[in-house]
C-alpha cells in the first residue's frame, strides 16, 4: 500500500459578536502524490458562511511558542495567535497501520486576523495513517472558550474508542450527549445552541470540492465521509459560579460503512 502522511493545521477565531474564521492549511503525501492546500471558512455576518481554497501550504511561523502568525496571499487573509493557555500533546491512535498526533498549541488565545479580533484556538494534526483506513464510525471534537473558561474535546467511537476532554488545562471526565451538551463530572456543564451550521455534507462536496481531480483519485469512502460543522453560542454552567457565555466551534464526523 502507498505510504500516506498529512500535516493539517487548524486556526480559527470567533468574535464577541459571533464572526467566525476558520483557516486550514497543509500537506497530504500519498505514494508517488503531493498535495499542498490551504482554506477559510468564513461567516462576516455571523449568520451565513462562504469558503476560498488555495492549491498553496501557508505553514504557521512561531517566532515563540506563545505566538503564532499565519498568512495567505492566495487567499487575502492573514492573522495572529497569542496563547493564554498551555498547550496539549497526545497520540490518539497507534497501530501498525500508522499514527495520529494531535498537538493542541493553543486551546484559548487572543486573535487578530482578517480584520476580526476575538478568542480563538489552534492546531497541529500528523497523521501516517490515511483518514479512510481509521477504524472509526463518528468522530466528535469541538471547543469552547470565554474570558474565564475553556474547553477541548475529542469523541472517537467506532472499533477503535477514545474520549478526550480538557477543561482549564486539566483532563476531566465527561459525558457527550449528542451535539448540544457535555456534562462534567463534577457537575458542570456546557450547552450549545448550534445557531450556525458553518458546514454540513460529504466531504467531496463541501471541504474537498475544490481540489481539482481529487474525485478521480481519491478512494471513495473519504469523499463519502459527512460532516457536519457548527458555531454555537454555548453556556458553561458550574456548581457555585455563575454561568459563563462564550462561543463554541465544534463538528460531527461519520465514515460511511
Amino acid at each position: 500500500m502507498a505510504g500516506f502522511d498529512l500535516s493539517k493545521w487548524y486556526l480559527d477565531c470567533v468574535t464577541d459578536s459571533g464572526q467566525t474564521i476558520i483557516a486550514y492549511t497543509g500537506v497530504v503525501r500519498w505514494g508517488p502524490m503531493r498535495l499542498d492546500y490551504s482554506s477559510l471558512l468564513r461567516s462576516a455576518d455571523g449568520n451565513s458562511s462562504n469558503s476560498a481554497h488555495s492549491l498553496h501550504a501557508h505553514e504557521p511561523s512561531m517566532p515563540d511558542e506563545r505566538t503564532l502568525r499565519w498568512r495567505s496571499s492566495e487567499l487575502h487573509a492573514s492573522g495572529e495567535w497569542s496563547a493564554d493557555s498551555s498547550g496539549i500533546r497526545d497520540v490518539i491512535f497507534a497501530s501498525g497501520a500508522g499514527s495520529v498526533e494531535w498537538h493542541c498549541l493553543m486551546p484559548r488565545a487572543r486573535v487578530v486576523a482578517c480584520d476580526l479580533a476575538g478568542f480563538g484556538y489552534a492546531e497541529r494534526l500528523v497523521m501516517t495513517i490515511a483518514p479512510w483506513n481509521l477504524p472509526l464510525k463518528m468522530l466528535r471534537w469541538g471547543r469552547f472558550t470565554s474570558a474565564s473558561d475553556w474547553v477541548v474535546w475529542i469523541d472517537w467511537v467506532g472499533d477503535f474508542t477514545r474520549r478526550l476532554v480538557y477543561k482549564n488545562g486539566s483532563e476531566v471526565q465527561a459525558a457527550i450527549d449528542g451535539d448540544e451538551r457535555i456534562e462534567f463530572e463534577d457537575g458542570s456543564r456546557l450547552i450549545m445552541d448550534r445557531s450556525l451550521t458553518l458546514r454540513n455534507g460529504p466531504l467531496g462536496a463541501t471541504a474537498l470540492c475544490g481540489i481539482p481531480g481529487l474525485r478521480e483519485t481519491a478512494p471513495g469512502r473519504l469523499l463519502r465521509i459527512e460532516e457536519c460543522k457548527w458555531r454555537s453560542r454555548a453556556c458553561l454552567e458550574q456548581i457555585g459560579r455563575p454561568p459563563v457565555e462564550g462561543w463554541a466551534i465544534h463538528e460531527r464526523v461519520e465514515w460511511p460503512e
